[in-house]
């Protein structure tokens, strides 16, 4: 099997022309009859069990299934190909094709994504995932940030929604005061608002930090998220504080070496990038609910804020308000974002039955 990243197979194609090989053919007919082996270099944070890679996993052997093994996906887990905050960057400099992005780490790169972050926006991790989705499709100025640098979204993953592990109980926002907890994102400031001390640091540095007292908690994080990480055995209090769905996570492909592909392999992509908020939602539920039996076998304590205390904590927030502000300020039409975002999530949500895990894990 031959390899080719974007350089390896644009030079290909270079030598193929100089040869006189693709004479006389235009691009669509070359496209069509000359057939190279892909071998799609993938790098990721995360570890291989996670749920959101056991869903990049079957997305990438559909995608070898549909071209009959001339594409390729060959992982590189726990940031061995690039770190997390470099992602992007990875997929455009030649050390990778596809990279899974977080928006928490995405924040200079695609502003826009970042609308992902807004807290108590909503509750239902399909209806947010399938927003996302609809916002690269049908809104221009979020489509336009990935266009521009020159990656193409090929799916986003579901996540679902924040929890917070503490180690020490919090019945309120206002216990939280004075703690130093482990956050990223939007996230961080609507913690500020409680007096938290935010600690940024990546997933993978939380279990040392907890273990070592470093932090008195962890958020940003699903439950979904906690086994690949270790974190249910450091985590004696479990919280869902009311805030939803709180980041984005997506794969995105280097766009000229998409673009330079046959055009039945990038139907292939494309169709089995359709089948991963299905697949997704449910490798979600079974972490989620491997997650809560560990945390109940260590004797884990569940609880939620009120819906008081929810609602006092959103009203006292201008997170939203401050999104729109800071990027108009760099020339965004934020606001058509956040608005379109939000209609979509609206719309998603009348039509879903989908509930996350943590709810019913509090309620077994």
């Amino acid at each position: 099997m031959k390899q080719y990243g974007k350089t390896k197979a644009i030079l290909l194609a270079t030598t193929l022309i100089a040869a006189g090989i693709l004479s006389g053919c235009s691009k669509e007919s070359s496209s069509d009859s000359v057939k190279s082996d892909y071998t799609l270099h993938y790098t990721t944070y995360h570890n291989s069990t996670a749920d959101q890679q056991k869903t990049v996993q079957k997305w990438a052997k559909e995608v070898e299934s549909l071209t009959d093994g001339g594409v390729k996906v060959e992982f590189h887990y726990s940031q061995s190909l690039s770190k997390a905050d470099e992602a992007v960057e990875s997929t455009l400099d030649g050390r990778a094709d596809l990279a899974h992005v977080a928006s928490i780490y995405a924040t200079s790169t695609l502003p826009m994504y970042t609308v992902s972050e807004l807290p108590f926006e909503t509750q239902n991790p399909e209806a947010q995932v399938v927003a996302l989705n609809r916002l690269y499709k049908e809104n221009e100025v979020y489509r336009k940030d990935f266009e521009d640098i020159g990656v193409k979204l090929l799916y986003t993953l579901p996540l679902g929604i924040v929890v917070m592990g503490l180690k020490e109980p919090a019945e309120s926002p206002a216990e939280l005061s004075g703690r130093s907890i482990r956050s990223g994102g939007l996230v961080s400031e609507v913690l500020l608002k409680a007096g938290v001390n935010p600690v940024s640091m990546t997933s993978t540095d939380i279990y040392e930090s907890m273990e070592r007292g470093v932090v008195k908690g962890y958020s940003a994080m699903t439950l979904s998220t906690l086994s690949p990480f270790g974190l249910t055995s450091v985590t004696p209090y479990v919280v869902d504080p009311g805030i939803g769905a709180y980041a984005g996570t997506i794969v995105v492909m280097n766009s000229d070496l998409f673009d330079s592909m046959p055009d039945d392999y990038k139907t292939a992509i494309e169709e089995a990038s359709l089948n991963v908020v299905r697949t997704g939602l449910k490798e979600l539920d079974i972490a989620g609910e491997n997650a809560c039996k560990e945390l109940k076998e260590e004797g884990a304590k569940f609880s939620k804020f009120s819906d008081d205390d929810i609602s006092s904590w959103k009203q006292s927030i201008n997170v939203a308000s401050e999104w729109v502000d800071r990027y108009k300020k760099q020339g965004y039409d934020a606001q058509l974002v956040l608005d379109d975002y939000r209609k979509f999530i609206a719309e998603e949500e009348s039509k879903s039955t989908y509930s996350d895990i943590i709810q019913k894990c509090m309620e077994d």
